[in-house]
Order: structure tokens, then C-alpha cells, then sequence
């Protein structure tokens, strides 16, 4: 049976208690008991804790009922709703949309918090017109202040006037500062220098416009009150100077607002400070230097500043719409037609005004979450930035450097929420954009599908003009005092006897589900392992300014050889293009592509991580091996002086005279750091090892010296390497084209 019954009528607000079905039959008379109740109050609670079904009819009366409200600036709440109709609300999408609460108790405490702020309306003159101010919210926020240098999101500054600058890209001597305001997700610059238009940023999300500030106030909270005139037509000067009045009713000594012309020929919208008082705030300029110099002290008599959006359309507002829905509805790329500065002498046609009176003036900083780093590491502003909205769930973290590449760095991370409780370990990477996408996407498409020992996986990427980061989440790992460290930090302080149980863990139990499952096709080695094509299109300039070697000789002398050796430079820049659509069926897998010591990470238990996504792809399934190998042998060569140069010149020799990828080169090692070059030649040979098996037995090792030759060749651009690991590199390059020169 169904039934509406009104149990509550003269507390908080009247409460509409539906027991049956809400369906097509008894919505008519649903609708019926909800409109006198419109009438009477601005607050309704509709109670279906004994509603058993919700059909799409009854949907729509509480739509349209919530909307009525909204209007009537109150407010529905529903309650005690059952699973089944959470559910059919949930699949509507109006669980988001909805004031839905678990207890009547609950709606009751909400609606006498919303009753206590309200107030009803004052009226007041300035000069010879008359104006109305009503009050909106009793709450008191502060005004926050927001220190330079720093790139701040439109969401952190929601209703703010700085100087600073459109941060799509990164602050630099060129950067033209002016005078800013955000208002919701939109952002309007007025360049200092006049010869640039003003111009402004739209976005669906706020959290998506950044500015470079370099000071700036805001306020961030519900407008104070709404200002109404009784006049049709003012100024502009006479709506600020009312907004003074209405402040000091409301005892405050700052005003931010919002001012609306409502001329349906010439609407605008205007964010306003008023710096009659502020002039004289000395606490608060000597933090905002370059605020205060270039906004306030050149206001001059006008004791105001701001700028003006001109507006196409003028959509309806009163006195009881709120700003955040205006500012929707209102600032959009086909509304806005210009943006100027504001002129106190601006006529205003029936202007309301929503109004900031914040009590007392805080760091925005305070409310942020807490960066922390070493003395030896500074962020960049837009660094900051992307770190606030990857860790947007702390209150602080703590964030050291683990590994800089050629296009990214890499950070670890520690995070913890507002009381202090330590979250999840994870690793922040920090690109361009291109590779940060690109490592998100093969992330989800290569190693997620493939590895479920422990993997990294992407937490959340975030983007800035043309740099993104990218937050990596560790599956696996947990309790306060996990550590993270570089599969490097094993490599450099354990002996063979532990490295060997633990790269057959890296290779045969977590990334053999790559390797493992090769495919047999064709592949065109000099095309997949050209350094040229990727990250190093400038190493025959690096080679030139090193070494004074040209790529254009075929032949060279070094020191080292003691004969005319082949140029490898001039083997990759002739040859390579030649052979670049040869081809050869061979065994193809799923590699990491960049595959090196700091990018697997090892948890005090031994766990294994993997990251760096951005170069994953099907290719020749040896090629990670090789990688290892070049780290192992070139990149590691302990090399302190000539002596130390030639033992090793000498056993390179014999290490690359393999013919056949089983084969177990002589060690001929003779020099002084016999344990070291022992423990880099059996890890090598484990990378053969694995590769040989991974090709299912081939023996052809000109494949892998060309996966080889794409990390040995690049050594020249290392900028962290000494330089004779670069002449060594150098030196096993030419062997190894001989090799594919003389074979292919």
C-alpha cells in the first residue's frame, strides 16, 4: 500500500514520510503532497526508508523538486534510502546530484546548521541611493595570501586578484607578468605590457588551470553576503563604495567581489579588491612584494582593482543565486568577449554583488599539503604544482631524489595523511608530456596484462603545459618502514652469490611471462636499434666535440688500438640507413626498451619492481639482455687510469671475439680489480644466458651485438660517465660493427 505522510511540520523543516512503491501510479499524488510544502518552507526532508521500489516517475518529481529549491535558495534532503533504491538513483547518476543522508537525525542537525547562517536582509544608503545587503554565510573564512614564486591551481585560488603570469609554460626571463584574477574555473590576465591583449583560460575542471604567481590573495569560501542596489543605474565607484558599508556592519577590514552588471545590452562581470584599507596593511605586502608595488600602489585614488569579463549573454541571477553557479553557467568560451580592465566610472545597470569579508589573513601555504626536501634539491614551480595534485589524498610529503635520465627524473616518495600516518611508498616521475602519457599507456597495455609478481603499477598521471608526472603505486609492498632502493645499490655492494639467486628472480619468475612467450616474425634490427632515432639524435655532435672524430671517416685512430679502426659513428650514420629495412625472422617479445639498474627497485624483502613504462614494446626479445650487458661491461668498467685502460682493452678483445650467443669467451682480465670485472662478466654472460634461451636455442649472435651496439654506441652522451668510459665505449662499439660489418 502506498502512503505520503507528513510527520514533522513545525521544527527544522517539514519531513514527507513515502512507505510503498514510488512509481508511475503514485506520483500524481506524490507530487500533490510535495507542493504545499514548497510553499511553506525552504528546507524539506522526504524520508523513504519504507519505499520499496523507485521508478524513473518518481526520479523526476524529486528532480524536479530538488531543483525547485535549489531556486528557492534551500535545500532537499533524502533520507533512509534502501539498497534497491540507492541503486536505481546510483544508476541514474543523481547519487552525486542529490542531498542524500543515512538518518532523519542527520538531515534534522543539517538543516538547523543551514537555518542558523541564514538572516534576514539589510537595508542601508551611501549618498542619496539605497542598497540592500543579505547576508549568505555567518561562517568566517580567511583571506589567504599566496607567496611568489609559485604556480597555483584556479581550485586552490577559486575567487583571487595577483600578479603573475599563464603558467602553460615554465617561468623564464621572457615570462610578461600583469595583473590576474581566477574565478572558478576560469583565469583572466592583463599583461603589463599594453602591446599584448589580455586574454583568458577556460577549463571544465579548475584544478586544470595553473597561473605563475608572484603574490596573489584569495578567498575560498562561501560569499559573505550578496549586494543589491534599489536604483537601476549607478556606478561602479558608487557599488564599492556600498561594499564599504556592508563591510563594516560586518566588522571586517578586506572585501573581495564579484560584480555583476545587469544591462542586458552590455552584461560584465567584475572581480574586484578594494585596497582603501589594504594600502596601509604592511604585515601582509612585505610577504607579497611584487604584488603590492605593481597592483596596489599603482591604483592610485581609485582605491580599487580588478578586471572585467565582457559577457555576451546575460544569464539570470539574484540575490540568491550562488557565485560557483553564475560563474557556470556564465564563463564560457562563447560568453566571454573581452576581458579589461575595471572603471570605477563603468555605469552599472541593477548590479548585485556577491561579497568576501574574511576574518583575519593567512599563508595559503598552511592549507596546502607540505612539500619537504633535502638542502640539495629545489623544485620547480610547476614540479610543486603537479606534486599537489598527484598527492592530493596527504597532508605531507617527502620527496628524494633517486635517479635523473636524459628526459625525466625520478623521485622517491613518502607520504602521510593529516595525522601523521604514514601511506603507501611510491615513486613520482616527472617528464614531458609525451612520455609521461606514453609510459601511462604501455603501462597499462604491456606490463599489467603480462607481470602479477609485485609490479608497479600507475597511480595517477597529472600534466602542465608540456611536463607531466606520474605517481607509481607498489602492489605488495607495505608497513611503515618499507623501504625502496635501485637494483644498483645490490649490484654495487653484494657478491655473486646473492646477485645470481636474484637476477634469476628478476628474469625467470617476474618478467618471464615477456620473455618467455616469444613470437617468431620479422623484425628490422637497424631500424629497431637506432640510438639516433630515439634519445640521441645529437651523438655525432657529442662524438665531434669529444673526441674531435667525425662521423663522414670511415676509418679512425685512437690511442687504444694502436691501428686504424672502423668509425662506429660512421657505421651508424651510413650504414644503418642503408640496412634500416632489412629485415630477419627472429624472435620478437615484449621488452621494457630502456631496461637498466634504475629503473628495477628491490624492497627490503627482496620484492622487485619494475617502472619506466615509456619505452615498452613487442621487439627483438634479446634486447633487454643487451642492455644490461652495456650497463655491466661499458657503462661500470672501473677505469682510473691507463693501466687500468688497457687490462681491460685486453680482455674486451677476447670477450667480443664470440661467435655465437652460447659461446664462454676466455677471461683474459689481468688488471687490479679482479672480483669486480669477475662479478660484470658472469652477470653478462647471465644476460646471454637468458637471451639464448629466449631465442630457443639460436646461436646467431649478430642480433644481439646490434641490441648491444643501441646502448654502447650512446655512452659519448652520458654527462654522469668519466671519459675514459667513453673511449672505452668508443673502442667496443668499432668491435662490435666489425662484427655486424664483416656478418650481415
Amino acid at each position: 500500500m502506498n502512503s505520503f505522510e507528513l510527520i514533522q511540520k513545525d521544527k527544522t523543516a517539514p519531513i514527507l514520510k513515502v512507505s510503498g512503491r514510488l512509481d508511475a501510479l503514485s506520483s500524481t499524488n506524490f507530487e500533490l503532497a510535495v507542493e504545499p510544502l514548497l510553499a511553506a518552507s525552504r528546507f524539506l526532508i522526504i524520508d523513504l526508508g519504507h519505499c520499496a521500489y523507485l521508478s524513473s516517475a518518481g526520479i523526476r518529481i524529486l528532480l524536479k523538486t530538488h531543483k525547485k529549491m535549489l531556486a528557492a535558495k534551500g535545500k532537499l534532503i533524502i533520507t533512509g534510502l534502501l539498497p534497491e533504491v540507492f541503486q536505481v538513483i546510483e544508476m541514474a547518476g543523481l547519487h552525486h546530484i542529490f542531498n542524500l543522508v543515512d538518518t532523519l537525525e542527520l538531515a534534522n542537525a543539517e538543516i538547523e546548521q543551514l537555518q542558523s547562517d541564514c538572516a534576514e536582509p539589510i537595508d542601508f544608503k551611501t549618498g542619496n541611493k539605497t542598497f540592500r545587503f543579505r547576508t549568505s554565510c555567518k561562517v568566517k573564512y580567511p583571506l589567504l595570501f599566496w607567496k611568489p614564486i609559485d604556480m597555483i591551481g584556479c581550485h586552490e585560488l577559486v575567487l583571487s586578484i595577483g600578479y603573475g603570469a599563464s603558467a602553460e609554460t615554465e617561468l623564464t626571463e621572457d615570462t610578461v607578468h600583469g595583473l590576474f584574477v581566477t574565478a572558478g574555473a576560469c583565469a583572466g590576465f592583463m599583461p603589463d605590457d599594453q602591446s599584448i591583449p589580455a586574454d583568458f583560460r577556460l577549463a571544465s575542471d579548475a584544478a586544470n588551470i595553473a597561473v605563475l604567481s608572484l603574490g596573489a590573495v584569495s578567498f575560498s569560501g562561501q560569499a559573505s553576503g550578496v549586494l543589491s542596489a534599489k536604483e537601476l543605474q549607478l556606478t561602479m565607484q558608487e557599488f564599492i563604495s556600498a561594499s564599504r558599508q556592508a563591510k563594516q556592519q560586518q566588522d571586517a577590514e578586506i572585501a573581495l567581489m564579484a560584480i555583476l552588471n545587469r544591462d542586458p545590452e552590455n552584461p560584465s562581470l567584475s572581480i574586484v579588491l578594494d585596497v582603501e584599507a589594504e594600502k596601509h596593511n604592511r604585515e601582509l605586502w612585505q610577504q607579497l612584494p611584487h604584488f603590492h608595488q605593481q597592483i596596489i600602489l599603482k591604483s592610485g585614488a581609485n582605491n580599487a582593482v580588478g578586471l572585467t569579463f565582457k559577457l555576451e549573454t546575460l544569464h539570470q541571477a539574484d540575490d540568491t543565486t550562488s557565485l560557483s553557479k553564475f560563474l557556470t553557467d556564465s564563463l564560457s568560451i562563447d560568453n566571454i568577449i573581452a576581458l579589461e580592465s575595471i572603471s570605477v566610472d563603468e555605469k552599472l545597470q541593477d548590479p548585485i554583488a556577491w561579497l568576501f569579508f574574511p576574518q583575519g589573513i593567512e599563508d595559503a601555504d598552511s592549507q596546502r599539503l607540505k612539500i619537504e626536501t633535502n638542502d640539495q634539491l629545489t623544485l620547480e614551480p610547476y614540479q610543486r604544482f603537479l606534486i599537489r595534485k598527484l598527492y592530493a589524498d596527504a597532508a605531507r610529503v617527502i620527496i628524494e631524489p633517486l635517479h635523473g635520465g636524459f628526459s625525466a627524473q625520478t623521485f622517491q616518495v613518502a607520504s602521510f595523511d593529516k595525522h601523521g600516518r604514514k601511506l603507501r611508498p611510491t615513486v613520482l616521475k616527472v617528464a614531458n608530456r609525451a612520455m609521461i602519457t606514453r609510459e601511462s599507456e604501455r603501462c597499462q597495455q604491456y606490463a599489467l596484462p603480462y607481470i602479477f609478481n609485485n609490479s608497479a603499477s600507475v597511480l595517477g598521471t597529472e600534466f602542465q603545459g608540456d611536463k607531466g608526472a606520474l605517481v607509481y603505486n607498489f602492489v605488495g609492498i607495505g608497513g611503515e618502514e618499507s623501504q625502496l632502493k635501485w637494483l644498483a645499490h645490490s649490484f654495487q655492494q653484494e657478491k655473486m652469490e646473492l646477485l645470481d639467486p636474484l637476477f634469476d628472480k628478476i628474469f625467470l619468475q617476474i618478467l618471464k611471462p615477456w620473455y618467455g612467450q616469444p613470437v617468431k616474425t620479422n623484425i628490422f634490427p637497424f631500424k629497431d636499434h637506432d640510438p639516433t632515432l630515439t634519445f640521441f639524435p645529437h651523438i655525432y655532435q657529442t662524438v665531434s666535440d669529444l673526441f674531435s672524430i667525425s662521423a663522414d671517416d670511415q676509418y679512425i685512430e685512437i690511442a687504444e688500438s694502436g691501428r686504424p679502426i672502423l668509425n662506429p659513428y660512421w657505421f651508424l650514420k651510413y650504414e644503418y640507413p642503408k640496412r634500416r629495412e632489412q629485415s630477419i625472422n627472429y624472435f620478437e617479445g615484449i621488452c621494457h626498451g630502456d631496461l637498466n639498474m634504475q629503473n628495477i627497485l628491490l624492497d627490503e624483502n627482496r620484492n622487485v619492481y619494475l617502472i619506466d613504462f615509456s619505452e615498452t614494446k613487442p621487439r627483438s626479445v634479446i634486447s633487454d639482455f643487451a642492455r644490461l650487458e652495456a650497463i655491466f661491461l661499458t657503462d661500470n668498467a672501473p677505469l682510473e687510469n691507463q693501466d687500468d685502460m688497457d687490462a681491460y682493452l685486453h680482455f674486451v678483445n677476447a670477450f667480443y671475439a664470440a661467435e655465437s650467443l652460447h659461446d664462454i669467451p676466455e677471461f683474459t682480465y689481468t688488471g687490479r680489480h679482479q672480483e669486480k670485472v669477475q662479478k660484470q662478466v658472469a652477470l653478462a654472460l647471465k644476460m646471454r644466458k637468458y637471451a639464448f634461451e629466449s631465442v630457443q636455442g639460436n646461436p646467431d649472435i649478430i642480433p644481439y651485438y646490434l641490441a648491444l651496439l643501441e646502448w654502447v654506441l650512446p655512452v659519448v652522451c652520458y654527462y654522469s660517465l668519466p671519459e675514459m668510459n667513453k673511449r672505452l665505449s668508443l673502442y667496443i662499439s668499432s668491435l662490435l660493427c666489425e662484427k655486424v660489418y664483416e656478418n650481415f
